[in-house]
């Protein structure tokens, strides 16, 4: 037996419970397996997957739909339970339901037609008084209820189950009368019925928090606590004590008794039905590009070094080392793949970014076009990105221009259509959301007709010392709270005295579900059908998304794309266009008067460089070459920081003698003897002591972060002591000091960087300097167009007339509606925008414009109100304008303005 109809945190607001939770409640109460069945979704079905085969049971996954006999817009539906017994029904579940999104009326609408064309490897139950028969039998209408049973029978055969639960409803007798006319209906038609507790929470004790998250979502609370405060999940018999107790009077004790046990053997039928659907083992395959990915990959590295002019033997010595091990996986088409994308990105004109991550360390990705980093140039390790011992799909994450990210996903998912689709995200709830979502349920409101100033004042308060009070019992990394100690803690019992038990509630909620979306950067992508590995849903835009998240999607094998944005793309972007110069990066890492701008600090605007900290680092080391940038970059962080590391390094670089005497110099001597990378302490474990490559990676990940619970500290040290020992056994193996080692290992597990990710970055800011020293104006005028908010357009503002730029004020004659570039007596100027003035905005900008544009420049102050006074353009409009002399037509006024404007930015004291 066990527990059929239940629902987790993915019946958002309704169900309750993480499937890892009810997963061990399971195993506690002896079930040998858990179902779930969420609202109108199958999202955390790879959850409580994975979740029972961690503590040895069978996961058998399913959905409470909604059903119409014929779709009829604007109707929701009745429920109906969906379960798949073998993995033919969990993909029939998962076209079920994506044939239900294409008919959604806020859920998923499933018709006759779609069980019939997918009731292969499904089994079927009539679900509970919000189902079909159900409402029919309330109604009266016991013929249609009978016509319901036969149809479902027809469809499933005897895999169609009538649902009877033993529990009370709101409204007096119901269920009591379903049961009745359900169980008759039964065996006049020869279907059996199953005891099914449809319930939303694991524990009883947690009905108090169970009823909390309804009233945070404005739900009916009354009719919930009538209805469902005993929906946890059940003990063995209780089911079928409840039922004796509700139906003894209706069939006798007796006879009660045998149709208890009869619809626990159903159960049991339904349990030894569904097999493991070995999710984990679905087949991890990506669609080809070409017949021979193989060959085709060969020939386009090829052609990409010879496009690069680099087809040399050196470089293909190097391609040869990596594609052997691309080869050995079977990762060609997943090169291609990203190739294809970025290539496509490019020739459309969308920005893309020189690369990030370790896939800089490959030149075979540098070949193909995927990334701008020659690994050769800048002596990066391709062991760090990829090797054979290192079975994992390698991680090709891409920056393009944030404005036409969108672009590039819509290509593959039409290019891989019913191969690809959007990624869900699952918004958990944090902190902040949570005690604010909990603090009006519990007692502080801040918003509402009855609550007055003060009282909104002094509940914002206590709601910032509830937050404060939950903080101290966290990890850095905000994912874990320390429930035992927080609940010990003085002024959390206070808080529970006052506000009901807000703690308490905040402990059982979070890290829960509180909505699901779709996420900004991922794509899944399978060689296979899709709907094979999970089911799909369709937002309001009609984008096809999965219903598992980035994590979940992985775990059914199917590979998951990030295209990320980079807003610094489109900056950049612009400065290509408005200049027509395009940089060789090759070229620009070895530019002296570059080098010389970092080493000065002077990096206002430049990406990863433009804070004061950043500038510290740069003009501390003495900053004069690209690996000085890339250095800088990597120890901009606040653990090096901390360290001193920056220290360290620049002394190092003005006597590096004693460095070089150190057993890590040949590993570190691109960064005078200081330990800044990944790819470092990767070469120093297997060159030093002899340590395997997987050892190294694990060294490599050992530096510690933040608070740790007890538990992860005691990890930790267990698991650093170990690797400890066996690199300092090796290194003495190998004719090292005992005392040598150990401080050396103490260096590499304080704090290091991807030195691909750091390279590919500083191409970046590389490239800004580039146009900053040699293009100014439009290096200013791409900085404020694309400046993000009015304090930071400002502030541009006042370093490009430090910088030499002339700055145009809004003019309703020369503007458009955002700044631009423009000569005003031969010299180039930056005219600003008039949506830039703030009350003016986009349409009105635009309409003015526009008007301009169609009948020629404003003559005067009357000229322009006469032709654009409108619901647009309105008085205050107007006003903005004339105050900034956007409506000054006397030129020699307007330019005395300018000037003095100009004036007041070049004098403003302080820029960073």
């Amino acid at each position: 037996m066990f527990d059929l109809h239940r629902h987790d945190e993915y019946s958002t607001f309704d169900g309750f419970g993480k499937a890892t939770e009810l997963a061990k409640l399971c195993k506690e109460l002896g079930y040998k397996s858990l179902c779930t069945t969420n609202h109108g979704n199958t999202n955390g079905l790879i959850q409580t997957y994975d979740a029972c085969k961690s503590v040895g049971i069978k996961p058998i996954l399913g959905c409470e739909g909604y059903f119409l006999p014929h779709w009829k817009e604007k109707t929701r539906g009745f429920h109906l339970i969906i379960i798949a017994k073998n993995l033919e029904g969990y993909g029939n579940l998962n076209r079920l339901q994506f044939y239900g999104e294409k008919q959604k009326y806020y859920n998923p609408i499933w018709d006759l037609k779609a069980l019939k064309k997918y009731h292969e490897g499904l089994i079927c139950c009539s679900a509970c008084v919000a189902g079909y028969s159900a409402h029919a039998i309330a109604e009266g209408r016991l013929d249609l209820a009978e016509k319901y049973f036969k149809v479902m029978k027809d469809i499933f055969g005897e895999d169609f189950y009538i649902e009877i639960q033993p529990y009370v409803v709101s409204e007096p007798g119901l269920q009591e009368k379903v049961n009745v006319e359900s169980i008759k209906l039964a065996n006049k038609l020869g279907i059996e019925c199953i005891l099914t507790s449809d319930s939303h929470r694991g524990r009883k004790e947690d009905f108090p928090t169970y009823l909390k998250m309804h009233e945070i979502a404005n739900h009916d609370t009354e009719w919930i606590e009538s209805t469902y405060q005993e929906r946890y999940m059940p003990e063995k018999m209780e089911m079928a004590k409840r039922f004796v107790a509700m139906h003894q009077k209706d069939f006798g004790h007796k006879r009660a008794v045998e149709m208890a046990k009869r619809m626990y053997r159903n159960l049991d039928k339904i349990e030894a039905q569904c097999e493991d659907c070995y999710l984990d083992k679905l087949p991890l395959v990506l669609p080809k590009l070409a017949g021979d990915s193989n060959k085709q990959i060969k020939r386009d590295i090829v052609a990409g070094l010879k496009r690069r002019g680099k087809y040399n033997k050196k470089y293909m010595e190097r391609c040869r080392e990596e594609f052997e091990v691309i080869e050995f996986h079977g990762f060609e088409d997943y090169f291609l793949i990203v190739a294809d994308y970025v290539n496509w990105a490019k020739k459309e004109g969308i920005r893309v970014g020189p690369g990030r991550g370790s896939v800089c360390n490959s030149l075979v990705a540098y070949a193909l076009g995927i990334t701008e980093v020659d690994s050769l140039l800048f002596n990066l390790d391709f062991r760090r990105f990829l090797r054979k011992d290192k079975k994992n799909f390698p991680d090709i994450d891409i920056d393009f221009e944030t404005s036409r990210r969108h672009d590039v996903i819509e290509y593959i998912c039409k290019k891989y259509e019913g191969h690809a689709a959007r990624i869900c995200s699952y918004g958990l709830y944090k902190v902040d959301n949570l005690v604010n979502d909990l603090a009006k349920a519990c007692g502080l409101p801040i918003a509402g007709n009855d609550v007055d100033d003060a009282t909104v004042k002094r509940n914002k308060q206590e709601i910032s010392e509830i937050k404060s009070c939950i903080r101290k019992y966290m990890d850095d990394n905000g994912s874990m709270v320390d429930e035992e100690a927080i609940i010990q803690d003085t002024d959390a019992k206070r808080y529970n005295r006052r506000y009901d038990n807000i703690i308490v509630h905040f402990c059982k909620l979070f890290k829960k579900v509180r909505f699901i979306g779709t996420h900004a950067a991922g794509v899944a992508i399978t060689g296979g059908n899709l709907l094979d590995y999970c089911a799909l849903k369709i937002d309001k835009s009609g984008d096809v998304y999965t219903a598992y998240d980035l994590e979940d999607i992985e775990s059914v094998n199917v590979i998951k794309f990030d295209i990320l944005g980079l807003k610094t793309m489109e900056s950049i972007g612009n400065l290509r266009d408005s200049t027509g110069v395009t940089v060789n990066y090759d070229d620009i890492v070895e530019d002296e008067r570059l080098m010389e701008q970092f080493g000065q600090g002077n990096t206002d605007g430049i990406f990863q460089f433009e804070k004061q900290a950043a500038r510290n680092i740069l003009t501390d080391i003495n900053t004069d070459c690209f690996n000085d940038v890339i250095a800088a970059s990597a120890m901009n962080r606040p653990g090096p920081l901390s360290l001193g590391m920056p220290g360290i390094y620049a002394q190092s670089k003005i006597d590096s003698r004693e460095a070089q005497d150190a057993i890590w110099w040949p590993y570190t001597s691109s960064t005078y003897g200081t330990i800044v990378y990944q790819e470092q302490v990767q070469q120093i474990c297997i060159g030093i002591a002899g340590l395997s490559w997987q050892d190294a990676d694990k060294v490599m990940k050992m530096m510690k972060g933040g608070h740790m619970t007890e538990s992860a500290w005691k990890t930790y040290m267990k698991n650093k002591e170990d690797l400890q020992r066996r690199f300092v056994e090796g290194a003495v193996a190998n004719g090292h000091p005992e005392k040598v080692a150990l401080d050396l290992f103490d260096k590499m597990t304080t704090y290091t960087f991807n030195a691909g990710h750091a390279t590919g970055y500083s191409l970046i800011s590389v490239e800004e300097m580039f146009y900053k020293v040699y293009y100014p104006n439009d290096y200013w005028f791409a900085k404020i167009k694309f400046a993000k908010s009015e304090g930071e357009r400002y502030r541009f503002c006042a370093l490009a007339v430090k910088d030499g730029a002339v700055l145009f004020l809004p003019h309703v004659n020369w503007s458009d509606a955002h700044a631009k570039l423009l000569k005003h007596d031969g010299e180039q100027t930056i005219q600003q925008g008039l949506s830039e003035l703030k009350g003016v905005g986009e349409k009105a900008a635009d309409y003015i414009v526009e008007e301009r544009n169609k009948n020629g420049i404003f003559t005067s102050y009357d000229n322009f109100y006469d032709r654009c006074k409108s619901r647009l353009v309105t008085s205050r409009v107007v006003s903005i304008l004339k105050e900034v002399g956007a409506l000054e037509f006397n030129k020699r006024t307007y330019i005395k303005r300018v000037t003095k404007y100009n004036s007041a930015l070049y004098s403003r004291p302080s820029l960073h």
